[in-house]
């Protein structure tokens, strides 16, 4: 029997994190606090920040360990921190502010004629505010069945220790309510009881206006605003997002039957996987009843980032992201705060780290504390004036996409992955730290795929006419006009990767080789009408890969599949919409904005099921579903499938 289902909460604990914080240290860390200046305590506890996380999440348990070097060329490369016995010499030392600390790959005192380190600086990271996330992610995207706490007896009925369900012979039936559900009546003080029904019973439970819901999904992802819809539809705004929250819990139903299952029976032979970020911009509005404060200021509009992956070659959205917590609150920081006293230690040991601005509460100034009282009521300040405005906190966007790739890691099975971003440093942070394992052992290739953003329209296209143009010529040259264009520039990649080389090779004082990245862009020989010319740079080592293996590589590296998404998000969904020209044509207007991270969470998915499984495209001669295309589907779906499973 399929139970009718609510998205989880916090309070559902889907899953366990365990920081491996012994009870010991938190004793210590109160004596330490009243003793101790902030910065000496901070000094104190940095060597913390190698300690694993653990994450139990249904029968697994995966540890979680950020901090280590994560340059593929390394000799350190995702080692563990290591003391030497030599002197003070670790493997790691620590450089850099809070802010910007990272951890730097010392000399080998052990090994001084071996292969060097390459003294690399890796960012360093919270372990349990990344398991966080995780969680995060798992749970917003999660569904729990509906467990009513039912009361089958009056106050002192002679039967009261017996339910419907453990003892049915003791209540009558008395038919179903208007909402299938089944009414039973206890034979001993008659009360009358309402079974909450299953899914296969009714698809409208507690739901009015269940005649709206396919007008409804039509006008979310055709760009219809708020407003407009509720005028058509004739509902109020509450209804228009009771409907949206109910919308979302039919699409992760279908997703829990048609995406997650097929995909855990299903082995790829690779994945091409698109990462990318979206920007939009939250308007920032007071919460109701709060009144606007002289003398304080706050910004109007609050820059977003949505993290969106999807596969290359069939455009199927793996996931799409909001960077924003809309459940967590102050009080719970201020919670943290004093029990794990987050304000006296490295960022890296803080819970709230993700919240990077607001990752500890502001408390008062200890005997010894460097921070001022001045400095104290400026901060606290800060925080009440925030405390005002939307609910929840923008999470640092490098956190939510490790736990984006780290939950597409789980979800995908395959052992050749093939990865391509544009160059960003936090998507190149995120794939090297969630995929360490795969690039050391060689079953991952990443791929950045640049362009000149400067060019105008006219000067990218005429970049594209003179590289086909380019292309044509040398291959006639070279006899091979009688190949497809990607077999053209396959063929021109393989001439020019005989000298051209993403790596460079250099002897150890003892004699032994070694490799290191050598930032060398190659130009792709196929540009792109609305970009120009495209540029390629291999980050992992190509070194044991042939010429043309590392050219068909290259040629089928772009990042198409997230771009169109992208597009569709802006294109599809109002509030997620490009900002408007004022009329005065003197700023931009963000009058439709989203005000609620959730609901444009909740839209995004949406439209991803949508255009995952109900939007076929053509593609090599045939009209077909992403969710087809990548062969977790055999049919193209509908709203109605969506909305009215059973």
């Amino acid at each position: 029997m399929y139970k009718i289902k609510r998205l989880a909460t916090v309070l559902d604990h889907i899953c366990h994190i365990e920081p491996n914080i012994p009870l010991e240290e938190l004793r210590k860390r109160e004596d330490d606090y009243k003793t101790l200046s902030d910065k000496k305590m901070k000094t104190s506890y940095i060597n913390f920040t190698f300690r694993p996380v653990h994450l139990f999440w249904g029968e697994h348990e995966h540890e979680i360990q950020l901090n280590y070097c994560s340059d593929p060329f390394c000799k350190n490369h995702h080692q563990p921190q290591k003391d030497y016995k030599v002197g003070k010499f670790k493997r790691y030392k620590f450089t850099g502010k809070e802010e910007s600390r990272t951890i730097n790959c010392v000399p080998d005192p052990t090994d001084k004629s071996g292969v060097p380190t390459l003294g690399c600086y890796t960012r360093t990271f919270s372990n349990w505010s990344l398991a966080t996330e995780i969680e995060r992610l798992i749970r917003i995207n999660s569904t729990v069945p509906l467990e009513p706490d039912y009361t089958f007896h009056k106050e002192g009925c002679l039967d009261s220790d017996n339910t419907y369900f453990e003892n049915p012979k003791s209540f009558y039936k008395r038919g179903k309510a208007t909402s299938k559900a089944q009414t039973v009546q206890c034979k001993k003080c008659k009360k009358y009881t309402n079974i909450l029904p299953s899914k296969s019973e009714t698809t409208s439970y507690n739901q009015k206006r269940n005649d709206i819901l396919l007008t409804f999904a039509q006008h979310l992802i055709n760009r219809v605003p708020v407003s407009s819809t509720c005028k058509i539809l004739g509902i109020g705004r509450s209804t228009y997002y009771s409907k949206l929250e109910w919308l979302y819990r039919c699409c992760l139903e279908f997703l829990e039957t048609r995406e997650t299952k097929q995909f855990a029976k299903t082995t790829f032979p690779r994945i091409w996987l698109n990462i990318d970020m979206m920007m939009y911009y939250l308007n920032n509005v007071r919460k109701k009843g709060e009144p606007r404060t002289r003398g304080t200021k706050s910004e109007k509009q609050l820059p977003t980032q949505t993290v969106v992956s999807t596969d290359s070659l069939s455009r199927y959205v793996f996931r799409a992201d909001v960077a924003y917590d809309w459940d967590i609150d102050f009080k719970q920081i201020e919670m943290d705060t004093r029990k794990y006293k987050d304000d006296h230690l490295p960022i890296e040991l803080r819970k709230n780290a993700k919240y990077t601005k607001y990752s500890f509460y502001p408390m008062n100034p200890t005997t010894n504390d460097t921070e001022s009282s001045n400095d104290y009521h400026r901060l606290m300040q800060e925080y009440k004036l925030r405390a005002k405005y939307v609910d929840g906190l923008h999470v640092n966007h490098t956190y939510t996409a490790m736990a984006q790739l780290f939950l597409i890691k789980q979800l995908v099975k395959t052992d050749k992955w093939r990865m391509v971003s544009d160059d960003d440093a936090v998507l190149k942070a995120a794939i090297k730290k969630v995929f360490i394992e795969e690039i050391g052992q060689g079953k991952l290739h990443y791929f950045v795929n640049t362009f000149d953003k400067t060019l105008s329209k006219e000067d990218a296209y005429q970049e594209f006419i003179e590289a086909n143009k380019y292309l044509r010529k040398w291959s006639e040259f070279n006899n091979l006009d009688d190949l497809s264009e990607r077999e053209q520039a396959v063929e021109y990649l393989k001439r020019i990767l005989a000298t051209h080389k993403f790596y460079e090779t250099k002897i150890a004082p003892d004699g032994t080789s070694y490799r290191v990245h050598k930032p060398n862009k190659i130009e792709h020989p196929i540009a792109m009408a609305d970009r120009g010319s495209r540029y390629i740079d291999a980050i992992t080592d190509t070194s044991n890969l042939s010429d043309e293996h590392i050219a068909r590589l290259i040629v089928r590296a772009n990042d198409n599949s997230v771009n169109a998404f992208l597009q569709e998000i802006r294109r599809s969904l109002s509030f997620l919409e490009r900002p408007l020209v004022t009329s005065r044509g003197d700023g931009k207007s963000y009058i439709y904005s989203n005000f609620n991270p959730k609901y444009a969470q909740m839209a995004i998915t949406i439209l991803r099921t949508y255009y995952n499984f109900c939007e076929p495209f053509n593609a090599n001669g045939d009209k077909q579903t992403p969710a087809q295309r990548i062969g977790i589907a055999k049919k193209v779906y509908s709203w109605r499938d969506i909305i009215y499973k059973k």
